[in-house]
């Protein structure tokens, strides 16, 4: 709720003036207090005066004329607010100061006397008038005989002068503390915020190591930010320096090793034929023996021939690779009929470059033994969970892995590498599995330009 810095500074300043609401509250109710005490004193001494100027003046209402009423009303200027009058035991009017009345004619109860006093203030009692308005009455008694003075002043809580006091007693600071959060909400925004805004926005423009597009202006801008704008762009334009350079650097390095790896697999490719010139050239009897180590060769330079061709150096594409080592299967059959289909899945599978060489060979070593005992073989490709893909060689009946010698020895070592075992099914197929690359490689982030 209270998560950004307009409303936690707003909270901030409520909660240092809440003393001062406080304060206010407490005098305003005391002055309140006194005023209201004041007020009822005032009543009671207005009804005490009348009764005192009424005794010793005959209370006939039909004898009390004009200038006996000023006598006993006379004192009209100290009780301005307060209506009297002089009325029997039983509440009926004797005599009353309709002239200096300030609250009209009807202000006495409809029936007798008030009887129900304040609870904190027996001389007092309160009542409504003959024209329904609360009043608070004094009564007092007039000697020499059974008539009261009877006093009243109205009582509205709202219309009260002393509420009115204690409103605007709480209302002042009530008011302080709320112009003083506008004020500071306004210097926030407008020195603070709106120029926090503006750097956020050049941050938000910020791509690559620099900044993109027409730069915020900070004019008008405290110091402070304007030095911040200022080192955000300084920063911006060393990160892009530095950027730049670091591009160039993988750049370079992306080229040497692809021109490294290319070259390893020239060198292969020398190495096998090499090979094979030596293999045509020798007796027959030693052509075989030189088959084996020439295919071997020839699978390890196409680990880094797909590796090459793809543009991604470290990873190599799973399809790509055996369909190449298939079809120099069937190009070193030794003159026998071998057929070599390889099916795959549209998805593409890479692994990393080590891993490639390791399984060139391994399928080298396998379609090598497959194409001794059938002329057809395949293999299938199947995605598995956690990253795995499932290689399955089939075609010839069972038991066609060499059961030892060199083959046998090298496709175990093969698949080691692999961190994979050489499943046998019943049809005579068999089945590996291959951990696939987890992650991008980390240099030759760049592909090749598909081939046609």
């Amino acid at each position: 709720m209270f998560n950004t810095l307009r409303r936690r500074i707003a909270l901030l300043l409520i909660a240092a003036n809440l003393p001062v609401i406080a304060f206010a509250i407490v005098i305003g109710k005391q002055e309140f207090a006194l005023a209201d005490l004041f007020g009822r004193d005032r009543l009671v001494q207005a009804a005490e005066l009348v009764a005192a100027r009424a005794s010793g003046i005959p209370l006939d209402s039909a004898a009390i004329d004009d200038t006996r009423r000023n006598l006993i009303f006379r004192d009209r200027g100290s009780r301005a607010d307060i209506a009297a009058a002089i009325v029997g035991p039983d509440g009926a009017s004797i005599a009353k100061d309709d002239e200096g009345s300030p609250v009209g004619r009807d202000w006495l109860p409809e029936e007798g006397l008030p009887t129900l006093a304040l609870p904190d203030d027996p001389r007092i009692l309160k009542a409504r008038g003959r024209d329904g308005r609360a009043y608070r009455y004094a009564i007092a008694s007039v000697r020499g005989g059974d008539a009261k003075a009877i006093v009243a002043a109205p009582f509205d809580i709202l219309g009260h002068s002393q509420t009115q006091w204690l409103f605007l007693a709480l209302a002042l600071p009530a008011l302080m503390a709320l112009l003083c959060v506008g004020l500071v909400l306004f210097g926030i925004e407008r020195f603070v915020l709106r120029w926090i805004r503006a750097l956020r926005q050049m941050a938000a423009s910020y791509d690559g190591g620099k900044l993109e597009g027409k730069l915020v202006p900070l004019d008008g801008a405290p110091q402070e930010f304007v030095e911040l704008g200022d080192a955000l762009q300084a920063m911006s334009r060393r990160v892009e320096e530095r950027s730049v350079a670091l591009e160039q650097a993988v750049d370079a390095r992306d080229r040497l090793l692809r021109e490294l790896h290319h070259r390893v697999k020239n060198n292969f490719q020398m190495i096998a034929s090499l090979l094979a010139l030596q293999r045509q050239e020798a007796p027959d009897t030693l052509s075989a023996v030189l088959r084996a180590p020439e295919d071997r060769v020839r699978a390890m330079a196409a680990a880094y021939k797909v590796s090459y061709a793809s543009g991604e150096i470290g990873h190599v594409g799973v399809a790509d690779l055996i369909r190449d080592v298939a079809q120099q299967a069937r190009q070193t059959s030794g003159g026998r009929t071998f057929e070599v289909s390889a099916h795959f899945p549209e998805d593409e599978f890479e692994i990393d470059l080590d891993f490639a060489v390791s399984l060139a060979l391994l399928i080298t070593e396998l379609l090598s033994a497959a194409s001794a005992a059938s002329p057809v073989a395949s293999v299938t490709a199947e995605a598995r969970d956690g990253d795995k893909i499932a290689l399955t060689i089939s075609g010839p009946a069972a038991g066609w892995l060499p059961p030892a010698g060199l083959s046998q020895r090298l496709i175990r070592a093969y698949a080691d590498q692999l961190s994979t075992g050489i499943e046998e099914q019943a049809d005579g197929s068999i089945r590996l599995i291959v951990p696939l690359a987890s992650e991008l490689p980390s240099i030759g982030m760049k592909k090749a330009a598909p081939r046609a």
